[in-house]
């Protein structure tokens, strides 16, 4: 019996050694396809830290996996590469519910900028011309344009799946209109300043 336990034991030590002297090829794999899935799912542009996490765990896992390393170290590199998948798993699901969320604030403020731009568009056309605001209205209408370009990038990122590029354009819109707004303002105030210095001498 005691022979029977000591060969047990024997070949129990010989395999978990066998096993640590080998390097871990299917931990790799399955955390390299975990990473190429989460690629996949754009995990790097909508959950770029918890993607970058898992392509340093891999990377080490590979270096202390790799035969000719002087950092090889197989149960270690075992270890990295589980958690590399445990993180590009992760990942994948941040993606997921990161792109559905930026999806839906880029609509959300594109629909507002949409709305707001034809009411600026109407401010402007309504400023008088010739009333000491001319150069100002030029220049509004040159930055107006430029928002609504930014607005049409945006709608046409969103058209096409890339809902992070339509968010930044709709975010370049708005703070092209935020500037709109206060030199519309401004140049209402001009004209009212102009109306008051050249009124007729019998409203004096």
């Amino acid at each position: 019996m005691r022979s029977v336990l000591r060969i047990g034991l024997v070949l129990s030590l010989a395999f978990a050694f066998f096993s640590c002297a080998q390097p871990p090829e299917e931990e790799l794999k399955a955390a390299a396809d975990a990473l190429a899935a989460a690629k996949m799912a754009e995990a790097d542009i909508y959950a770029p830290e918890t993607y970058q996490s898992a392509q340093d765990t891999l990377n080490e896992a590979n270096v202390k996996g790799d035969p000719e390393s002087d950092q090889r170290d197989y149960e270690s590199s075992r270890m990295s590469a589980i958690r590399a998948k445990e993180l590009a798993d992760r990942a994948t699901q941040e993606a997921g519910v990161n792109k559905e969320q930026t999806r839906n604030e880029a609509q959300d403020l594109i629909t507002r900028l949409s709305t707001e731009l034809t009411d600026f568009r109407a401010a402007l056309n309504n400023v008088p011309r010739g009333k000491g605001a001319d150069d100002d209205l030029d220049q509004l209408q040159s930055d107006l344009a430029q928002s609504e370009a930014s607005l049409s990038d945006a709608k046409n990122s969103l058209n096409t799946g890339n809902f992070k590029d339509a968010l930044d354009q709709a975010r370049s819109a708005e703070d092209n209109m935020s500037q709109v707004q206060g030199a519309v303002q401004t140049a209402m105030q001009k004209v009212e300043e102009w109306r008051i210095e050249n009124r007729p001498w019998y409203e004096l």
